[in-house]
């Protein structure tokens, strides 16, 4: 659980997960997910044909902030789309090391609810502790960053930098901690939601629920009240949460394995995709044009033109969306949008919607793109698509992507369009950033891969894309991929059979 709460049913139990623990879901063992409103889940699957633990029941795992990252990186692997293969071997060793899941029918004991992390940052860390010592503070956003002298910007990209969480959703975890302490040092529910900000019941009970899995009230029955040596109720709240500002080191073997860098291989697509940085930066190539991307940013990558993305390691890029199409006659200016740090969460739960069977039964897959265009440009997004049946330089992309193997030349198709070939050439390259020649080449390339991914063998595969002879296809996809099409299927590539999630 990334954030919120969710339940899971499995061999006739019902287990209740919370932000930050997971359940590991032996194979054979039919299951069902529900997933909260205002949250998400991430359905994480070993690679195909990675070896299991030998586990025969759920298992429950809990986890601390500092492996959502790499957890994520799991998921995004799972899809397919980065190149090369990895090891599972952390992920099943985070699985064996952990616990048997206890169902919700069982008691067990509930735990003190954490701070979240602190920054680091010396103007963020000021404000911390201020509210730390004052979660109930009504200041603004504003406020706080006026009172260190940065923007607040700056302030928000400290917080949502360094502790994982958006400045809002930091304090309001701040508050949540303060008012289950508060609870436990003897205050009635009301009253720790009041002292600590929270104007409602109803927004305290459901801020509370969505950070913890359960309401005050179920927290406060399930947690004993802890003993105080004077007539007094706790207030401080410094002295409440101290022995939280001091935690244990964590033992070596807790920390998560490191996101590594990596690529995705050249691609040519017959549909567009918008893919979304959420961590680190990347390096994107659209046709002969190279983009830059810093956190936040998404680009639209268009249908029928070469792209390939390069991430530094500890990056992030996640697809949020697509739907078929042609390309543009040239590549708007506005390719790149930014979104706002408030937005993660909704973002999160996009990735995850439209790439598994995890997602609302209400869930329009096409609304983030549509958002995204309605934004990148003034011009209907539908103006390629009405162009698309009209234009010499489309009618070839359609014909090569519906047949790879068609052998035409560029002249031959000028001849069969009553073009010339000249123009023909310019246009191609206008609209796709490629010559005829480079871009059919790519086009066979990424149809290649599908192929191999799917088992088609490599005398098929070269039928399939009008190669004469299997060494001519060998040949030619080793030179584009630097290992040969039997090593692609071995060690090219990695996604889970799960049906779950969507390719």
């Amino acid at each position: 659980m990334h954030a919120g709460t969710a339940e899971v049913r499995a061999a006739q139990q019902e287990y209740l997960l919370s932000s930050g623990q997971g359940i590991w879901l032996p194979a054979g063992i039919p299951y069902t997910v529900e997933v909260g409103a205002d949250s998400v889940a991430f359905p994480i699957f070993p690679a195909a044909g990675t070896r299991a633990p030998n586990l025969d029941r759920p298992q429950r795992i809990n986890l601390s902030n500092s492996w959502s990252e790499w957890l994520i990186y799991q998921f995004a692997r799972s899809i397919g789309y980065l190149r090369g293969a990895t090891s599972d071997t952390s992920l099943l060793d985070l699985v064996a090391g952990s616990r048997y899941a206890t169902p919700k029918e069982e008691a067990r004991p509930i735990e003190q609810v954490p701070l979240p992390p602190m920054p680091r940052s010396p103007e963020a860390l000021t404000v911390a502790h201020s509210l730390l010592q004052r979660p109930d503070d009504p200041s603004e956003t504003t406020d706080h960053a006026r009172a260190v002298n940065i923007s607040v910007r700056t302030l928000q990209l400290q917080f949502l930098q360094e502790t994982g969480l958006p400045f809002i959703r930091w304090r309001t975890a701040v508050r949540v901690a303060a008012s289950a302490a508060l609870m436990d040092a003897g205050h009635e529910i009301g009253q720790a939601g009041r002292q600590v900000g929270f104007s409602t019941p109803a927004g305290f009970t459901r801020a509370f629920h969505t950070q913890t899995g359960m309401t005050p009230r179920q927290y406060k029955k399930a947690r004993p009240v802890i003993p105080r040596h004077d007539d007094t109720l706790a207030t401080d709240f410094s002295e409440l949460m101290l022995p939280q500002l001091q935690p244990e080191a964590a033992p070596p073997e807790a920390s998560p394995p490191s996101v590594p860098a990596t690529q995705t291989w050249n691609r040519t697509n017959d549909f567009h995709v918008l893919v979304w940085l959420y961590r680190g930066a990347a390096r994107v190539m659209v046709g002969e044009r190279t983009r830059r991307l810093r956190r936040g940013d998404a680009i639209w990558l268009p249908a029928g033109v070469r792209n390939s993305i390069t991430l530094s390691r500890g990056s992030l890029l996640l697809p949020l969306g697509s739907r078929h199409g042609t390309p543009e006659t040239r590549l708007p200016r506005n390719l790149v949008q930014r979104f706002p740090d408030e937005a993660e969460l909704y973002l999160l739960h996009t990735f995850v919607a439209n790439y598994s069977l995890v997602r609302p039964t209400s869930h329009d897959p096409n609304r983030i793109t549509h958002s995204f265009l309605k934004h990148a440009t003034r011009t209907r997004a539908g103006a390629a698509e009405d162009l698309a049946g009209v234009t010499p330089v489309y009618k070839i992309i359609r014909a090569v992507r519906n047949n790879p193997a068609d052998r035409r030349t560029l002249t031959r198709w000028a001849q069969v369009l009553n073009a010339d070939a000249r123009d023909l050439g310019r246009a191609f390259l206008a609209t796709t950033g490629q010559s005829y020649v480079a871009w059919r080449s790519e086009v066979r390339m990424t149809e290649a891969r599908r192929y191999l991914e799917e088992g088609v063998g490599v005398a098929q595969a070269a039928r399939r894309l009008g190669y004469a002879h299997p060494s001519a296809f060998t040949t030619v996809f080793t030179r584009a991929h630097d290992m040969s099409p039997r090593e692609y299927q071995r060690n090219g590539w990695q996604h889970t059979d799960e049906p779950l999630i969507i390719r």
